[in-house]
C-alpha cells in the first residue's frame, strides 16, 4: 500500500476544520450530526474525557458556520439542504474554572461571554453582564437564528466540588445564564450542551427543563466514540501493522508500510 494514501490519525485533533483541511481520519458520524442538527433542538450529552465531544461541537460550529464546505464527502453532504446563515456562539466552559474567589470568577466568566457574544454583534455597557442588555440583544434577533454552542458545561461546577460555598455560587450564577437563553427560546435555532457528568440534583438545568438529554439513547449511542466495525474500516492498516507487530509475521499478501 501507498503510505502516501495512508491518511494521519488525528490525534489531540479537536477543531474540525483543522482535521479536514489536514486530510486526518474522520470517521463519519455525519449521519447522526444531521439527524440533531435538521431540526430545531435543545440537546445535552453527557461523556466522559477524552471522548471527542469537542470534535462533535466543532462540527456543528463548522456545519452552522458554513455550511457544507468542511463536509466534502460524507454521509451529510446528501442530506443537509439547509441554506441558511446562522449566528454560532460557541463557548468552552472549561476556560472559566474558578481559581480563585467568586468575584475573580464572576468577571472572567462575564468578560469571556461579552467577547464571545460579541462576535455576532453583542455589544455590553456597564459592569453586569446579567442585566437586561443579554436578554435585550437576544430578544431584538430574528426567531432560530441563534445557535449556542456549549461544551464542558460542568466544569466551573466540579472544579470547586471541595469548597460547598463557592460551588453553591458559581450553581446560581450559571443558572441566571440559562434563565435567560429560556426566556428568549424563540431566537435558538439549536442548542448543543456536552460535559462530562449531569448534575441533575442541582437548580441548574431548571431554567433549561426542555434540554433533550441523549446521554443514554441508543439512537446515538454511536454518536462519539468507535465501534468494532468502524475500527475495521477507517483504521485497517493500523490494526493490520498491530497484529503483524504482535504476531511477528514478516508480511501479508500485500505489504504493509507502517511508518507514519
Amino acid at each position: 500500500m501507498n503510505t502516501e494514501l495512508l491518511k494521519r490519525l488525528p490525534l489531540g485533533t479537536s477543531s474540525f476544520e483543522a482535521l479536514r483541511e489536514s486530510d486526518e481520519i474522520y470517521v463519519d458520524k455525519t449521519s447522526y450530526i444531521y439527524r440533531l442538527a435538521s431540526n430545531r433542538g435543545k440537546y445535552f450529552l453527557a461523556r466522559p474525557r477524552r471522548f471527542g465531544k469537542s470534535l462533535l461541537i466543532s462540527a456543528f460550529e463548522s456545519l452552522f458556520k458554513h455550511g457544507l464546505r468542511d463536509f466534502k464527502g460524507l454521509e451529510i453532504e446528501k442530506l443537509w439542504k439547509d441554506e441558511k446563515n446562522y449566528r454560532v456562539v460557541r463557548l468552552d466552559f472549561a476556560r472559566v474554572k474558578p481559581e480563585g474567589t467568586f468575584k475573580e470568577f464572576q468577571e472572567y466568566f462575564d468578560d469571556y461571554l461579552d467577547t464571545q457574544f460579541q462576535k455576532i454583534g453583542f455589544k455590553k455597557s456597564g459592569s453586569n453582564f446579567f442585566t437586561n442588555q443579554l436578554e435585550a440583544f437576544l430578544d431584538g434577533l430574528p426567531a432560530s437564528s441563534l445557535v449556542l454552542l456549549i461544551d464542558e458545561y460542568d466544569t466551573p461546577l466540579t472544579e470547586c466540588l471541595d469548597d460547598p460555598k463557592l460551588f453553591l455560587q458559581v450553581r446560581n450564577y450559571l443558572s441566571k445564564f440559562y434563565s435567560i437563553l429560556k426566556s428568549n427560546d424563540t431566537a435558538l435555532r439549536f442548542l448543543f450542551i456536552t460535559g462530562i457528568t449531569k448534575f441533575s440534583k442541582t437548580n441548574i438545568f431548571s431554567a433549561l427543563n426542555n434540554l433533550t438529554d441523549i446521554s443514554l439513547s441508543t439512537e446515538y449511542g454511536s454518536l462519539l466514540g468507535y465501534t468494532h466495525k468502524e475500527v475495521e474500516e477507517y483504521f485497517q492498516v493500523f490494526v493490520m501493522c498491530f497484529r503483524n507487530s504482535e504476531s511477528g509475521a514478516g508480511g501479508t499478501s500485500e505489504p504493509v508500510n507502517c511508518s507514519l
